[in-house]
């Protein structure tokens, strides 16, 4: 794999455990830092992530499902450089405790799991192992990231459009317009997951793209550092 800018790539989600990134963390260590978040609530997850922010430059910070609202609200960090976002784009849906408590129920089953999730063409084994990677949120979980919702990016940035998501339009992908570019996999919800290696190459071929932005970043910051040695400089001999 050919290397990429020197970038920091921050993998988000929000209800689900950060394990299911174990694709993407496998391919992109082997040539920049990586770090995995998620599994909690919006509150937990977002101070986490400004936590990371605050010691890292030139962060690619990459969102799935509900870890979406997380980036979209951290978007504008000065040591953010672009954004990713996967799956679920429509506001989360009002589901009532008990109506939740039968739900979770039935999405533990990974026959009924992969119907609702997944690609029909997608093998049985791979939503299994899913379930097997993530423990389905607890209700007070899912419901912190009600009436979210999500808006065009201030940033250049990657929306992955998942045609196979049952939860994810074209049109509202559309809206992320633009200021995003738009990658088109054959996939469910979790395509990331579910074919990894087409996704990895979707980001990978985003990521190869921001070398000369990259490089325009650091002469900007080098050319403020400058200034500002160059105005405490003055400071100091009018002194």
């Amino acid at each position: 794999m050919s290397n990429l800018p020197d970038i920091q790539l921050i993998f988000v989600t929000g209800t689900l455990d950060s394990s299911i990134w174990r694709h993407q963390e496998n391919y992109f260590t082997r040539s920049c830092r990586v770090e995995t978040i998620g599994g909690g609530t919006y509150s937990e997850v977002k101070d986490e992530l400004e936590d990371m922010l605050e010691n890292c430059d030139n962060a690619v910070v990459v969102g799935a499902e509900y870890g979406n609202y997380v980036v979209k609200a951290l978007q504008a960090h000065e040591n953010v450089m672009t954004t990713v976002f996967t799956g679920l784009f429509d506001k989360t849906p009002k589901i009532s405790k008990r109506q939740y408590k039968y739900l979770k129920l039935a999405f533990s089953r990974p026959k009924i799991f992969k119907k609702i999730f997944f690609n029909d063409k997608t093998d049985y084994i791979i939503p299994k192992k899913f379930l097997r990677d993530v423990k389905l949120p607890s209700y007070e979980v899912y419901n912190s990231y009600k009436g979210l919702s999500l808006e065009p990016p201030l940033k250049e940035s990657l929306t992955v459009y998942n045609q196979v998501c049952r939860f994810s339009t074209l049109e509202k992908v559309e809206e992320m317009k633009p200021n995003s570019k738009i990658a088109l996999l054959d996939g469910g919800s979790f395509s990331f997951y579910e074919k990894p290696q087409e996704f990895n190459k979707a980001l990978h071929d985003y990521l190869q793209g921001k070398k000369d932005f990259l490089n325009q970043r650091e002469l900007v910051k080098a050319a403020q550092q400058n200034q500002s040695l160059k105005d405490f400089n003055s400071l100091k001999i009018e002194q």
